[in-house]
């Protein structure tokens, strides 16, 4: 078997290659591995998630963030038969599909699954939640600045654009100095605190991608047709407006790429 470091193996078949995007799942929810489980005898492969810095983002654009995955199927030399992404990673996936064909890799259908609109505010709430989890090892001499980075973000800018990266950039900063000082108060080791900080910056950088990914292509980002899977509980205000076909299915969102109904679905779809 090729080893893809860009890409993790959920099932390893011979017929269809399927790429999927999202990135890590919250513990108890269903994700594409529960999905793969079901499609049949299809290759499908999901992105890593890049472990990157949103100044890095800032150079080398969405373009340069998806590339070594599309660096990678093109060492794969199998024609791509679809692209699935998942809530915030809908819009990476369509960059992805667009990428595909743009390099002459396929001609791949698009899935989306419960797709979310990603601005700024969901780089604070996501933020909000990281630096929850560091509460019970901050004093609040340092939680007060880290909860301040936060409230200073002003919900009507960053949709997509430069100040979206600025105010990332700053929530990586602050996270990275509230867990320097829980770290130092309950004397944990460097590298477990470089490996905490690595892993925000990538899930930040994620988000941060595919906003700017979305505001690339307005208009529900063109000209690929898209399937929208959605669960009926999901009906969220930033859940993006569907730009093809949507099927809605009675289940939750967290169970949405494990329930068998979704499963069949999508497998008649990659077989039609």
């Amino acid at each position: 078997m090729m080893h893809l470091p860009q890409w993790r193996v959920l099932r390893d078949g011979d017929a269809d290659l399927v790429l999927t995007v999202a990135f890590d799942p919250g513990r108890g929810n269903a994700n594409f591995s529960d999905l793969a489980r079901c499609l049949g005898g299809r290759r499908v492969l999901e992105a890593v998630p890049r472990r990157t810095t949103v100044a890095a983002l800032r150079d080398e654009g969405v373009d340069g963030y998806v590339a070594p995955w599309l660096e990678a199927v093109k060492e794969h030399g199998k024609p791509v038969k679809a692209v699935l992404g998942h809530c915030g990673g809908d819009s990476l996936a369509r960059e992805l599909a667009i990428g595909v064909r743009a390099w002459g890799l396929g001609e791949p259908s698009l899935m989306t699954f419960d797709p979310l609109v990603v601005d700024g505010s969901v780089l604070v709430e996501e933020y909000r939640v990281a630096v929850g989890a560091l509460v019970a090892q901050l004093t609040p001499r340092d939680l007060e600045p880290a909860l301040a980075a936060a409230e200073s973000h002003d919900p009507a800018s960053a949709a997509g654009g430069s100040d979206l990266l600025s105010l990332a950039e700053t929530l990586e900063r602050a996270y990275r100095t509230a867990a320097a000082a829980a770290c130092r108060n309950v004397s944990v080791a460097p590298a477990v605190q470089q490996q905490l900080c690595d892993r925000f910056s990538a899930y930040l950088t994620y988000l941060a991608a595919a906003a700017r990914a979305r505001s690339a292509h307005p208009s529900a980002h063109a000209p690929i047709a898209t399937t929208v899977l959605s669960a009926t509980a999901d009906a969220g205000p930033r859940t993006a407006d569907p730009c093809g076909t949507i099927t809605r299915f009675a289940v939750g969102p967290d169970r949405l790429l494990g329930d068998p109904e979704v499963a069949a679905h999508v497998s008649r779809a990659l077989s039609g």
